[in-house]
């Protein structure tokens, strides 16, 4: 079989390779013809997600020219919780909370208007590292690349079928969704709730309560986030937590659907990238503080494109400076700041310190979380 030949192959149709190819495709529209992008679902595809988008998210959209078009839920107040503690933070947009499936659905639309080549339902089944080349099987057909993007997620197989093995840290996360009314305070004053008193119980995270919308119908998101930041610690009992979280709010477990996902959280000390292949969005690591994950994914699509740009321009595919730069940059700094966060409010799990702190800053205006 001959293989099929492109520039770039970006394995993964979700917002981190969609990202990529829409950035590529801003520096110079004939990129379209030379990348494709293999999804191994067909879109609208369910996603486990929370769904918020924040802003910074948002703003690298329209720095692309598109503006979100899929029904959504703004959110202008979080209340992070524990126990009889509550900081609230306002701003005109705390985050949007989207349905991924549509989400999803529509940025590859996007991709697909302005002229990239996606394949759908087309599952990635192996990949051969060549000395300057990268070969890609599917049960249909194979194709090779001087560039391979792994874009496809946690659980993705492009890591582990490039050698990049390491160390990396797992989250874990549980969620559901409850039926609600359109007078359910949530919705009428626009706010979400991250509540940390489960850290009481061994959590290394969050409950969270975001009002989210499917087929214009008003629903909540429900869900509980282990950063696992501290791994030698006893696993939390998460489905327990959610029980008694939702019981809390006269809503019984027992009566919705309850699905859960590991989440792979960024860690400097990762491998991010071999000679010909680089790895973004949730495959490369994402917010291990609150687990948010999609604006961060675009950010990653973005970086990505400017080292490919680059790459070629040197024919230099040894990505050497990817690790720095991604550190070194904007998205980088970010979720490092969010990994020191994470280590510090999580290591103490509602201790009397802990306590103090939010004591002290009980109610607080801030540009964000």
């Amino acid at each position: 079989m001959t293989a099929k030949s492109y520039d770039v192959i970006i394995v993964g149709g979700g917002p981190a390779g969609i990202s990529t190819a829409l950035h590529l495709i801003q520096q110079n529209e004939s990129w379209a013809e030379r990348i494709l992008i293999l999804e191994k679902d067909r879109h609208p595809r369910e996603k486990l997600c929370g769904g918020a988008l924040v802003p910074s998210g948002e703003q690298m959209l329209s720095d692309l020219g598109l503006s979100v078009s899929v029904p959504f839920v703004r959110v202008r107040e979080n209340r992070m919780i524990f126990q009889e503690l509550m900081l609230s933070s306002k701003q005109d947009t705390m985050f949007l909370v989207t349905r991924r499936d549509e989400f999803d659905a529509w940025l590859s639309a996007m991709a697909r208007e302005r002229g990239a080549q996606i394949h759908e339902g087309e599952p990635v089944t192996s990949i051969d590292l060549g000395s300057d080349s990268v070969t890609v099987n599917t049960p249909s057909d194979q194709y090779s690349a001087k560039v391979l993007v792994g874009a496809d997620g946690s659980k993705g197989m492009t890591r582990g079928a490039v050698g990049l093995r390491d160390r990396g840290r797992v989250a874990r996360l549980l969620e559901t969704l409850t039926p609600e009314r359109e007078s359910s305070p949530e919705f009428l004053e626009q706010f979400a709730s991250f509540d940390f008193t489960p850290m009481t119980s061994g959590l290394q995270g969050y409950y969270w309560e975001f009002p989210s919308l499917i087929d214009g119908k008003p629903f909540m998101n429900r869900g509980v986030f282990d950063s696992r930041i501290i791994s030698q610690r006893p696993h939390a009992d998460l489905k327990g937590i959610l029980a008694e979280r939702m019981a809390a709010h006269d809503r019984s477990l027992e009566d919705y659907d309850l699905k859960g996902h590991p989440l792979r959280w960024f860690n400097p000390d990762s491998a991010f990238n071999c000679p010909n292949v680089l790895l973004v969005g949730d495959a490369a690591g994402a917010d291990p503080m609150v687990g948010e994950g999609i604006s961060s994914a675009i950010g990653y699509g973005k970086l990505a494109a400017e080292i490919i740009v680059e790459a070629f321009a040197a024919s230099d595919f040894s990505f050497e400076s990817y690790r720095d730069r991604l550190i070194k940059s904007p998205l980088g700094n970010n979720l490092l700041r969010k990994l020191m966060i994470a280590g510090i409010i999580y290591r103490d799990l509602g201790s009397d310190a802990w306590r103090k702190l939010w004591s002290e800053q009980r109610t607080v205006q801030s540009g964000g979380y």
